[in-house]
């Protein structure tokens, strides 16, 4: 059957409609199958994706998250949107109505019990604990409703998905109100560092916690709050560069009510649905073009403080003027994604290029697949040519044209990934490399988007 489609318009003022556009936003689309996409709670590109977990399960929970199951392990707070690869899923904090781990590490859930939207994510567990996110860019808010006087949070480091495994973590009660720690793990990002601070609305009561800092790589607290069924908010603020520079992002929502903090979040999707809009006669088209919309601003995201602070894959510390952004999936996203950006992302932009051109000056090349700064060179290619050259030949500004024109060349002529044989070749032989229709073909594109910006 015939779809008619009335494209109104592709601008950032928008179209002014009676519905909110992120009414027809369905977080949970995609989240069976292979799509491999989380329906929590985040703000446009933030750093905090706060989101239930599963368990480690296998392939299709690459997003710590899939329809097919009926318990939850917990809520972390970094989630991976689409990926082919699991790994984050850092902090995880459960909340629990008795003093001990359930046994399996889950509590069940219905669907029927969840809804999400944009920014947030709402679960009624089957212990009874009612169960709200949503979140700000450096900050998870929580909103615990416990059926009974009392209440617990389990906050365990050892949670990991698929690939992802702890290294080492270390939690510690900095008073009554506030828990601080870190994690560290290994996985597709090799050394990743999430540092945290939790601010509680209520006074722990009890804990297996003492007053020196727990150090081992699967460390978990447990921690009673009496609750008197009146709701437990908890904010998360996490950080790659320390637990003290976590604790300076609390004041992100210092003072701000969850409710506010919400309709902050909407207001923010609101504002990214509106600079494309649509009218269709066909409701489903629309909700789906309207959660892919969604889906454009999960990554890149942000990677530094609000002071433009951050953390190498190498442990070293670096500061940038702007705002530093990882989780470039270059393979999949250097076609579509990043020219949109060109559209619709035209105040983050610079920062989006800039991040790739700090990745040059941080690790001496530009990024193939940056996670969390590690290069995990998946895929083939090397596809942040196309990203950098489209910007230059629209003429962006915010960024150093030459620099990228170096890094460019830097890239072609690499001495890994194939590049010398195809360089001496003028392709890639099977006998030298594996995959070496598609590597020859990618190469050849990416070098010929460095001769267009060459010529300009």
């Amino acid at each position: 059957m015939r779809k008619t489609i009335l494209l109104l318009a592709m601008a950032v003022s928008g179209f002014c409609s009676a519905q909110k556009l992120t009414d027809k936003v369905d977080v949970f689309l995609g989240t069976g199958g292979h799509g491999h996409v989380y329906p929590g709670a985040t703000v446009p590109f933030g750093m905090v994706q706060l989101s239930p977990d599963n368990g480690v399960e296998g392939w299709d929970w690459c997003s710590g998250y899939h329809y097919s199951s009926d318990s939850i392990a917990g809520f972390s707070h970094t989630h991976l949107s689409g990926t082919g690869i699991g790994d984050w899923c850092d902090i995880s904090v459960l909340p629990l109505t008795r003093s001990s781990r359930p046994q399996s590490g889950k509590v069940g859930f219905s669907h029927k019990n969840e809804s999400g939207r944009p920014g947030y994510y709402k679960v009624l567990l089957n212990n009874g604990v009612l169960c709200e996110l949503t979140a700000s860019a450096h900050n998870g808010y929580h909103k615990y409703t416990f059926p009974a006087s009392n209440g617990w949070l389990q906050f365990d480091m050892g949670f990991r998905i698929n690939w992802d495994k702890p290294t080492d973590a270390s939690l510690q009660l900095i008073n009554d109100s506030t828990l601080a720690g870190y994690r560290f793990s290994t996985g597709w990002a090799k050394n990743q560092r999430v540092y945290f601070a939790a601010r509680f609305s209520k006074p722990i009561i009890g804990s297996n916690l003492t007053a020196k800092p727990l150090h081992q790589k699967d460390a978990a607290a447990l921690l009673q709050f009496k609750t008197d069924q009146q709701p437990l908010y908890v904010r998360v603020a996490i950080s790659s560069v320390s637990s003290e520079k976590a604790q300076e992002e609390l004041k992100e929502t210092a003072g701000e009510s969850f409710e506010l903090v919400k309709t902050k979040a909407d207001a923010l999707w609101e504002k990214e649905l509106r600079k494309i809009t649509i009218s269709a006669t066909n409701k489903n088209f629309e909700t789906q073009f309207y959660t892919a919309l969604y889906r454009t601003c999960l990554a890149p995201v942000l990677y530094s403080n609000s002071d433009g602070t951050y953390r190498n894959q190498d442990s070293s510390l670096h500061k940038v003027k702007g705002n530093k952004y990882t989780v470039y999936s270059l393979w999949d996203t250097f076609r579509a994604l990043h020219p949109l950006f060109t559209i619709t992302q035209k105040e983050r932009l610079p920062d989006l290029i800039n991040s790739l051109l700090q990745f040059y000056d941080d690790n001496g090349l530009l990024p193939v697949w940056d996670l969390s700064t590690w290069e995990t060179n998946t895929m083939t290619g090397y596809h942040a040519i196309p990203v950098l050259s489209d910007a230059i030949l629209k003429n962006e500004t915010g960024f150093d044209v030459e620099k990228a024109y170096k890094a460019m060349q830097k890239s072609a002529y690499q001495k890994q990934r194939g590049t010398p044989d195809y360089i001496k070749y003028g392709y890639l032989p099977q006998s030298k490399h594996g995959w070496s229709v598609t590597i020859t073909l990618e190469y050849a594109f990416d070098d010929w988007c460095i001769a267009q910006v060459a010529k300009n």
